[in-house]
């Protein structure tokens, strides 16, 4: 079972990270975004833990997290009216009472736990309520087909997390908490369209091609471990070792831009006007998979374009680059 587990970790992890790295300052990507990645931890923690009853407390925690966090998201979603008055409720007061929960919770005390499924299950079907009041006002289908792909989600989630906070295990422990997966996905990526649409971009491009160069980066170097696993059995170092294969090849490729941007600017610090062509040329070619300013694009200069790529891969003379000659590159911009 552990490579169904590890499907649905990286899935999630990705879908994390993507959602992340369009931009983290907005707290509707930013919570959607730390529900898949706390679920993705859940996964490998519940792998190493061996089914373990010292385990359960704890389970219950990290399937109560990404329910809490998605609710937050939802909470993102209310109509304008509402979403400043009820977000300060979400941070100030149901995050600490759920915090308080979750410490006896993760020690074993049972109780603790089951209320803390019963107050983030209440809050993420309340808050997907109050979201639908808002999706009666969306006329756009883009925005519509989103409200849709939430509200099924929500309750898919919520069916599952009851499922196992009440231990009817119709499937294994395992594969009950992988089956997740599929409910925190559907959210995603309703969150990513909503978040898609307002922005202006094409998402499908874009997505398609992060989950396939991620799912390519994660086989290389994920088979590896895979291969070990396969020859010497699930030892629990093993089994560690494959899910930070994978997860790091997964971040390695979903955050290539801001990683490249940070040894930029180690590698550039005495060049600004360089780094700087190089963060614009990086923004050109994220725009053209998001299907923005396609019209700036079109219009760029072409021979500047080849020469400053070639510079990107250290390859070719940057005195263009370095002269400033960079009139022909679009200002590329959200």
């Amino acid at each position: 079972m552990v490579w169904v587990s590890a499907a649905a970790f990286g899935v999630a992890w990705w879908l994390g990270l993507y959602l992340l790295a369009r931009d983290p300052r907005k707290p509707l990507l930013r919570r959607a975004a730390i529900g898949l990645l706390v679920y993705s931890a859940a996964v490998v923690a519940d792998r190493l833990a061996g089914g373990g009853p010292w385990f359960d407390g704890v389970r219950i925690v990290l399937v109560c997290a990404p329910a809490l966090a998605f609710s937050g998201a939802f909470v993102r979603l209310l109509p304008a009216r509402a979403v400043e008055r009820v977000d300060r409720v979400w941070r100030l007061g149901l995050i600490p009472l759920c915090a308080v929960l979750a410490i006896p919770a993760a020690g074993g005390f049972l109780p603790a736990g089951y209320l803390l499924g019963a107050l983030t299950l209440l809050a993420l079907l309340g808050t997907m309520l109050g979201m639908l009041g808002q999706h009666a006002e969306w006329s756009e289908d883009s925005r519509r087909s989103a409200g849709g792909l939430l509200t099924v989600g929500a309750l898919l989630l919520g069916l599952s997390a009851a499922l196992i906070l009440l231990g009817l295990n119709v499937l294994p422990q395992t594969a009950m908490l992988s089956v997740l997966a599929a409910d925190l996905v559907v959210l995603g990526l309703g969150i990513a369209v909503i978040d898609a649409y307002d922005e202006g971009e094409s998402l499908r491009a874009a997505m398609i091609h992060s989950l396939v160069v991620s799912a390519a980066t994660a086989a290389v170097f994920g088979g590896q471990a895979a291969l070990a696993l396969a020859l010497a059995g699930e030892r629990p170092a093993l089994v560690a070792l494959f899910f930070a294969a994978v997860a790091a090849a997964i971040t390695l490729q979903v955050l290539n831009a801001p990683l490249q941007a940070g040894a930029d600017r180690l590698a550039f610090a005495s060049d600004p006007r360089l780094c700087a062509a190089r963060v614009e040329l990086r923004s050109a070619n994220e725009a053209l998979l998001r299907g923005a300013n396609e019209a700036l694009l079109r219009g760029a200069n072409e021979a500047l374009l080849r020469k400053a790529s070639e510079a990107l891969l250290g390859k070719a003379d940057e005195t263009p680059l370095r002269r400033g000659d960079d009139s022909g590159l679009p200002t590329v911009g959200r």
